[in-house]
């Protein structure tokens, strides 16, 4: 016969642990990142480029997003995934003489 103490005693602590698990779980969601890959990492040559891009692309809704790297001019872009596919756009992107290389955003996590 199972003692009510223990099954208590281990239905608390069962539930515990699917919270922890919920909540690491909800803690390590990136909010910023999109969840249809909808954001590039784009490197011009010069800063003056990234309005001609978005005009260039606004079929696409191209946007920059922010600066990345100031030395380097590398920008993180989004865009309308349901217009374009992201590899088709970063071929389009490569294929500008405005840019020296484009790639897809990737989402890295820090080693512990």
């Amino acid at each position: 016969m199972v003692n009510p103490i223990m099954k208590a005693r281990f239905s608390t602590l069962t539930t515990l642990v699917i919270a922890l698990i919920c909540f690491n779980s909800c803690k390590n969601l990136d909010t910023t990142q999109t969840e249809d890959n909808s954001d590039l990492l784009v490197q011009v040559y010069e800063e003056g480029a990234i309005s001609a891009l978005e005009d260039t692309y606004g079929a696409y809704e191209l946007q920059k997003v922010k600066m990345v790297s100031r030395s380097m001019n590398i920008y993180l872009f989004t865009f309308n995934s349901k217009k374009i596919r992201q590899n088709e756009l970063i071929q389009l992107l490569k294929n500008s003489d405005l840019v020296k290389e484009a790639q897809s955003n990737k989402n890295v996590e820090p080693r512990n």
